[in-house]
């Protein structure tokens, strides 16, 4: 278990509940990627199977999660959470992107009840429910750096799908989720992370075409906001991405086609102006 200098008591209880479960600290929080890398140092395992913090799993959701690993061209599961507030509807089933290379949590608001061994696969896990090959997930590089919080899976998604890797769903490997437990559903610290997250994916793997389509579409979003925080947060990861180098996507899958981001963004607007956007639509 990581654990982010967290406050709360969690870690004790989980030391004193757990005896088996080994509890690395951090004496500040080092934001998602970074803490499980440090977890996971030295750690000898054929699979890294993530958890978020807000997340209470079935009791078979290891076993479920691990267990397409063994098929040679896997190297990433996605698992699913549900919704807390509505445990029969699907909060992310791993993460997709659209056509202008916006991540979506993959079958959100659908019925638990659709899954089945037929459903076909996200382009990659949700980084509160997912397995990957680790040694694979070491070769790569882990979590990108720049990343402190969210996006993190998606672009480590990116990176398993250039290597090669497919990536399988797990549909009975579930998780109840209790969205934006730690940062709030759009507190300003998570809008900052989130609008950071978008640009350095746009600037490591848009090509020319899709940044003037994406540049169309977010600046409507965050005209919409006038949130500044967001603003600069993009525009400091899109110069980030780029210093981490430009890639070409060859791969990767983009499920989403132009018709259906213009729809979602629409979408987005309207939850917007409703006052009922949900974190993971945020800008």
């Amino acid at each position: 278990m990581a654990d982010n200098a967290s406050t709360d008591g969690s870690a004790e209880m989980v030391r004193e509940r757990f005896p088996d479960v080994t509890v690395v600290g951090h004496p500040e929080n080092y934001g998602f990627g970074r803490a499980i890398e440090e977890a996971i140092r030295g750690v000898e395992a054929d699979a890294l199977v993530l958890l978020n913090n807000d997340v209470v799993c079935e009791p078979d959701f290891v076993e479920r999660v691990v267990a397409p690993l063994e098929r040679d061209e896997v190297g990433m599961v996605a698992g699913v959470l549900v919704q807390a507030a509505a445990p029969e509807l699907i909060d992310s089933a791993g993460v997709e992107l659209d056509a202008t290379l916006r991540s979506w949590d993959y079958l959100w608001n659908r019925p638990v009840a659709e899954l089945g061994p037929g459903t076909p696969a996200p382009l990659g896990p949700c980084g509160g429910a997912a397995a990957y090959r680790l040694d694979e997930f070491r070769r790569l590089g882990g979590f990108a750096d720049a990343l402190f919080a969210y996006w993190e899976d998606v672009e480590l998604a990116i990176r398993f799908r250039e290597a090669g890797w497919d990536c399988a769903f797990a549909h009975e490997a579930r998780a109840e989720h209790r969205h934006g437990a730690t940062l709030g559903a759009t507190s300003p610290q998570q809008r900052r992370l989130d609008a950071f997250g978008r640009g350095f994916v746009l600037g490591r793997y848009a090509p020319l075409r899709r940044r003037a389509t994406a540049a169309a579409f977010d600046a409507v979003l965050l005209a919409r906001s006038r949130d500044r925080e967001a603003i600069a947060g993009r525009r400091r990861g899109f110069l980030a991405g780029r210093e981490a180098g430009e890639q070409r996507l060859q791969r990767t899958p983009i499920a989403l086609p132009l018709r259906e981001a213009v729809r979602r963004h629409v979408e987005v607007f309207r939850l917007g102006r409703r006052g009922a956007l949900p974190q993971h639509f945020h800008d």
